[in-house]
């Protein structure tokens, strides 16, 4: 049965939004990826071939322009990562990763302005991360880019005004990404809470349905026909 979206997702579903990507990417042939725990991804896993390798290997088998990482799927990939290690509850990815090569420049898919910068490097984290604030049709929402490349960091700041269309980041390399395959996390939240440069990517399923509602699913921005 399919969800009634809320009067905020309605207002999404009926803009045209910029590219988060370059647009061939971004709208190109995808392989999206099944990392729950039933997957048959995890049958060709050995100590030497690892799941980020199998994911690879798909991709090249199925011409993949682009690598898709799902909205709220529960995962097995987290447990092992250092910023796991005190919640190893969280396992559902409350963002939808776009797998592309590193250096890949990221854009504002609306007028907003910086909100939060960051670089969370821990094992397993966002590594830099952007925020940007927004405002459409009576909604204040922000949207979460991590895993993105160091060096912009320093060319942005808390308030500055980000256009519509402008790159503002770039997808960063596995090593200041956190030590992912290089990817760009990209979310929605409407409500930031207590947080200003950081936010709840992956959750405890407990807490579901609160991060269901605070974080719709951002392929109302990105409108990709295969995840809906």
């Amino acid at each position: 049965m399919t969800q009634t979206k809320t009067p905020f997702e309605n207002v999404l579903s009926a803009h045209e939004f910029h590219p988060v990507i370059p647009k061939e990417l971004q709208f190109g042939t995808g392989y999206v990826v099944d990392l729950t725990p039933s997957s048959h991804l995890w049958q060709q896993v050995t100590d030497v071939h690892t799941f980020a390798d199998e994911i690879v290997k798909q991709a090249i088998a199925t011409n993949a322009q682009i690598v898709i990482g799902r909205y709220a799927e529960h995962r097995l990939i987290y447990q092992d990562k250092e910023n796991f290690s005190d919640s190893p509850n969280r396992t559902v990815h409350m963002a939808i990763d776009l797998g592309v090569p590193a250096g890949v420049p990221v854009y504002a898919p609306l007028d907003g302005e910086v909100y939060g910068i960051a670089n969370h490097a821990a094992n397993g984290d966002y590594g830099p991360t952007v925020i940007l604030k927004h405002a459409l049709d009576g909604h204040v929402f922000y949207t979460l880019y991590g895993h993105t490349a160091t060096e912009y960091l320093s060319q942005l700041t808390v308030g500055q005004h980000i256009s519509r269309g402008q790159q503002f980041t770039a997808v960063g390399n596995t090593e200041e990404n956190g030590g992912w395959a290089p990817h760009l996390h990209f979310q929605i939240i409407k409500n930031m809470g207590d947080y200003s440069n950081d936010y709840p990517g992956v959750i405890d399923p407990e807490q579901f349905d609160f991060y269901q509602n605070n974080c719709p699913n951002p392929n109302l921005i990105l409108k990709r026909s295969d995840l809906d």
